[in-house]
């Protein structure tokens, strides 16, 4: 057989693995291995969120036909208008869907809470829900965790976790409460990269010393307690289960972070400078899923709301209203749809900046886009409109992604969560079933 370009030799493999982890595909990477080498090459996904929905000019308006969201045509036979224009290279790898949504959260009484059940499909009602149900990204994130360093990351540009009524993060646990995303550009590089590093080792044998302190200590304490209380007991130490999940986890990849060089890049970023910002995130995500350090990743460009830390990011950029502002006067002005088009620009930009750089590395018989399925949307349309959110899906040609169509669904019919449940088929995650799914196999999408 003959030798393919792709394929690494081991002496290549020794002196350029750059930021790469030794992955076990990269040594199956051989002229006699090569199925296998395909077959074990890594699928990600990346669910992305921007704020208070996008610009959808009525068909009267002037701005209309260059600065609606949705584009023109339908089918395969679709065009980007000027706002999403940045992806016309791309147009091939990627779906532009319309018509679907949460159809629990059409009710929620306020649409700016609608951001907190985008990755779940739960119904989320302001001062009455208590709790969200998992996410979908941490569904797939629990199924592949423990084959890389990160199980997940949950990014955000503000950070934490925030209310069930301004949520700071897109992911939540199996028991529906927030996990903190993270913001700071340093602390998520140390999180990718510092798990071989002194520190971080000797804090894993701390770790390791108090665990077992700890059953030592439980089962001394247990031969004195009355049957009640050793329940109370055996529950507590299923609560720690995780930890020494996560110890057992981080000391498999401290071993083969070694093998790994972190790249060079400026991390003193803050927030308020955005372009570079959002691309630097951008960046890390690409770093993560060409190392193999995660296959799944959150990150929430904005929050919904007026007092959000976010809510000037627009300004920050040029333009002379703040998030809010842009989508609650956008038919109040004669350029207001115009100027939320600018900032729906802007996004899509962004987006293309993270799409360019999986397509232009190789991986296996492909591009890593091709193995990674893009999920970005918003969870409103029109301001407090939580119908047709605006959804675009691009790369996963690998993963059984029909790309590069216009897809309509129609609303009353079919939800979102449908959608995510073959996201994680995608992903070899073997669910039927997911948040308020009904079983549509969404087959215009996916193989």
């Amino acid at each position: 057989m003959a030798v393919k370009s792709w394929h690494l030799q081991r002496r290549t493999f020794l002196k350029g693995a750059g930021v790469s982890l030794a992955l076990p595909f990269m040594n199956a990477m051989t002229v006699n291995g090569e199925q296998q080498a395909l077959k074990a090459l890594p699928k990600r996904a990346a669910f992305i969120f921007f704020p208070n929905g996008v610009s959808l000019p009525p068909e009267k308006d002037p701005h209309h036909e260059q600065w609606s969201w949705f584009p023109k045509g339908e089918g395969r036979n679709y065009e980007f208008r000027t706002s999403q224009d940045a992806l016309n290279p791309y147009r091939d790898d990627i779906s532009v869907i319309s018509g679907l949504s949460h159809p629990q959260n059409r009710s929620s009484g306020d649409a700016h809470v609608n951001p907190t059940g985008f990755l779940t499909s739960k119904g989320i009602d302001k001062g009455k829900t208590t709790f969200n149900s998992i996410s979908i990204d941490q569904v797939i994130g629990e199924f592949h965790g423990g084959q890389t360093q990160l199980s997940s990351m949950p990014l955000s540009t503000v950070g934490g976790v925030g209310n069930l009524s301004r949520t700071y993060t897109l992911s939540f646990d199996k028991k529906g409460k927030g996990i903190p995303a993270w913001t700071n550009l340093k602390d998520i590089y140390e999180r990718m990269y510092v798990a071989s590093s002194p520190t971080a080792i000797a804090k894993l044998k701390e770790k390791t010393h108090l665990l077992n302190e700890i059953y030592g200590d439980a089962k001394d304490l247990k031969r004195n307690l009355g049957q009640e209380d050793q329940a109370t007991l055996d529950e507590y130490l299923e609560s720690i289960t995780e930890l020494e999940k996560k110890i057992a986890n981080d000391k498999l990849w401290a071993s083969k972070g070694a093998k790994s060089a972190p790249p060079e890049m400026n991390l003193d970023i803050e927030f308020t400078d955005v372009e570079n910002y959002v691309r630097t995130m951008y960046d890390l995500m690409y770093l993560a899923f060409k190392s193999d350090i995660t296959r799944v990743a959150t990150y929430q460009l904005a929050s919904e709301g007026g007092t959000a830390p976010t809510n000037n990011l627009s300004k920050r950029i040029g333009i002379a209203k703040d998030l809010h502002q842009l989508s609650h006067s956008a038919a109040k002005s004669a350029d207001g749809f115009k100027d939320w088009g600018l900032w729906d620009q802007f996004v899509a930009q962004q987006l293309a900046h993270f799409i360019k750089r999986l397509k232009e590395t190789n991986e296996g018989d492909g591009s890593l886009l091709d193995r990674c399925l893009i999920f970005q949307g918003a969870a409103t349309s029109r301001v407090h409109d939580n119908t047709n959110y605006p959804l675009l899906l691009a790369g996963g040609k690998k993963m059984g992604h029909k790309a590069g169509q216009f897809v309509t669904y129609d609303e009353e019919k079919n939800a979102l969560s449908n959608l995510f449940v073959r996201i994680a088929n995608s992903m070899d995650v073997p669910i039927e079933t997911f948040g308020d799914s009904t079983g549509i196999s969404m087959s215009e999408l996916f193989v």
